[in-house]
């Protein structure tokens, strides 16, 4: 005889379990999506402050690097998620100000596909991250010298490992021999250049946005799907939290970078130029 009771008191557990350890996840998640925020606005001043000081051809040919390297991200979470790349220009500045895009399409019913909207509008934000944290290892492997990934047990283990990391990197920007090196003059203007495009237009939010409102749903079923055999939180706390700790150090890093020059292009040392927005992508 079937003892539905115990069935029911199987999947109340299961249910609970994978909703605790989706929450975990989105609490790891919400992480990235606060300091991609703090991104967002770090790269939009400073943005605008650079077509302020260079005029507008300057900052167009300027601009190119750091448009591929945007519209790139929209490209790769594409394929990714699978959605069908309709047109693509990585860059290609027209006369309303647009400087490049990506126009892609998807299956409607496709859960998968929808939540891929999320990470196809915040793409430019985690590849361009991504390659200047690349560029920074190849020209300024000290500020990656001797670091020791945390070990990670707890969200609040995750987060602290992350902040001392990050704090750990700027204190070995301030080496005075680091600045006796061409390359870190290089990186400067790398930095720079692709920093100020990682900033999203009102379109990638609005994707981003779409996709962000199934994502707790479809991170719940996958919870619920393997509950039963493993934690998937725990999991990824246990065998990826260093990861994941020096993942979000690198994010946060790049943040005070971009912070700084920002704040150093805006001190009244340089001419101010006419008060003007970027053309969007």
């Amino acid at each position: 005889m079937i003892d539905w009771e115990l069935i029911l008191s199987r999947v109340r557990e299961h249910v609970a379990a994978a909703g605790v350890s989706t929450g975990i996840l989105l609490l790891m998640l919400g992480c990235f999506v606060v300091l991609a925020a703090l991104l967002q606005v770090v790269t939009t001043l400073l943005r605008n402050r650079w077509f302020e000081l260079l005029g507008e051809k300057s900052w167009t040919f300027l601009a190119m690097p750091g448009t591929i390297i945007h519209e790139t991200g929209h490209a790769l979470f594409c394929l990714l998620f699978r959605h069908k790349i309709e047109e693509m220009k990585l860059f290609s500045p027209s006369p309303d100000g647009t400087l490049g895009y990506v126009r892609h399409s998807w299956v409607k019913n496709s859960l998968f596909q929808r939540v891929g909207n999320f990470f196809i509008g915040t793409g430019p934000v985690i590849f361009g991250t991504i390659v200047i944290i690349v560029v920074t290892a190849y020209l300024m492997p000290e500020v990656w010298r001797e670091m020791e990934l945390p070990s990670c047990h707890t969200p609040g283990d995750l987060a602290a490992g992350a902040l001392a990391l990050a704090c750990r990197m700027i204190r070995e920007l301030f080496r005075a021999e680091l600045w006796t090196k061409y390359q870190s003059y290089i990186w400067i203007g790398v930095t720079l250049l692709i920093g100020s495009h990682i900033t999203l237009s009102k379109p990638d939010l609005e994707n981003a946005g779409s996709g962000a409102l199934f994502l707790p749903l479809l991170l719940f079923l996958l919870d619920l799907a393997v509950i039963h055999w493993f934690d998937p939180a725990e999991l990824l706390l246990r065998r990826g939290g260093s990861f994941l700790a020096g993942a979000l150090a690198a994010v946060f890093f790049v943040l005070l970078i971009l912070a700084g020059f920002t704040l150093l292009i805006h001190l009244p040392a340089f001419r101010k130029g006419p008060p003007k927005a970027a053309p969007r992508r």
